[in-house]
């Protein structure tokens, strides 16, 4: 049983469907976008203490901020709760691979997974730009830091991550004005999926932003860097092939 979309879209990658008791019903939309089908026909659950007592799982997955209830409904239904913490990089993608296949009995499933990604950051490695682009990867609001997945992406794609020029960890506060100011070589802004767009994704369209990196916006998708995850090295890929193409058109 999985309590947690990111462990959700992990646990679906490592155990076949019979294995699974529930996953959340936050997991389709993300399965949807990286592996399409894969969560057909399972059961969803709502995080509810109730429904582990009904379910009678023999291991949970959940996430790093497992509420106390959660854990005290666990124990009384003596299933093992493993808390996967949230990567920051792709050594702890890695780790949090590992810490699931060992959990579920799959660990040759986890080392294929690992071994995928990391053919594809040994590939991008070896094809990194002489003259590598900087990069503003902006929420409408803010930019990621040293310690985040997105810069993991952007550094594995041979790019510079505008925000690790100074002491930013994790998310720095970064507004239009700061964005014109900085003037980054590429926009790169989160591929919109709801049906409404969100306060931040409509400042990413601000006639200014749109003009100024006209030929220079790349998208990427949230929940490979939301969730830490072996597809995360895919969007490195995809990134690195669209700051390809930008330098084929002459941009910037």
């Amino acid at each position: 049983m999985s309590m947690n979309q990111c462990a959700d879209l992990l646990l679906l990658q490592l155990v076949p469907k019979d294995r699974i008791a529930s996953i959340t019903y936050n997991a389709h939309g993300g399965a949807e976008a990286l592996f399409p089908g894969a969560d057909a026909g399972i059961a969803i659950n709502h995080g509810a203490a109730e429904e582990i007592a009904a379910e009678k799982p023999d291991l949970i997955l959940a996430g790093s901020f497992s509420t106390p209830t959660t854990r005290a409904v666990a124990r009384k239904a003596a299933a093992p709760l493993i808390e996967l913490q949230d990567p920051s990089s792709f050594d702890d993608i890695r780790r949090v691979v590992r810490q699931a296949g060992a959990a579920v009995g799959e660990t040759g499933r986890a080392e294929a997974l690992i071994a995928r990604m990391d053919a594809q950051l040994s590939a991008l490695a070896a094809a990194k730009p002489a003259r590598p682009y900087t990069i503003a990867a902006w929420t409408g609001d803010s930019v990621p830091g040293k310690r985040t997945l997105a810069n993991a992406v952007i550094e594995a794609a041979g790019a510079v991550n505008i925000a690790a020029r100074n002491d930013t960890v994790t998310y720095g506060s970064f507004g239009v004005e700061e964005l014109v100011t900085a003037q980054p070589d590429v926009l790169m802004v989160g591929a919109h999926s709801g049906a409404q767009p969100t306060l931040q994704e409509l400042k990413s369209r601000h006639p200014m932003v749109r003009t100024l990196f006209a030929g220079r916006t790349v998208t990427y998708q949230e929940t490979a860097l939301d969730c830490g995850l072996p597809q995360t090295a895919d969007a490195a890929v995809r990134l690195h092939a669209d700051l390809s193409a930008i330098g084929r058109r002459g941009a910037p």
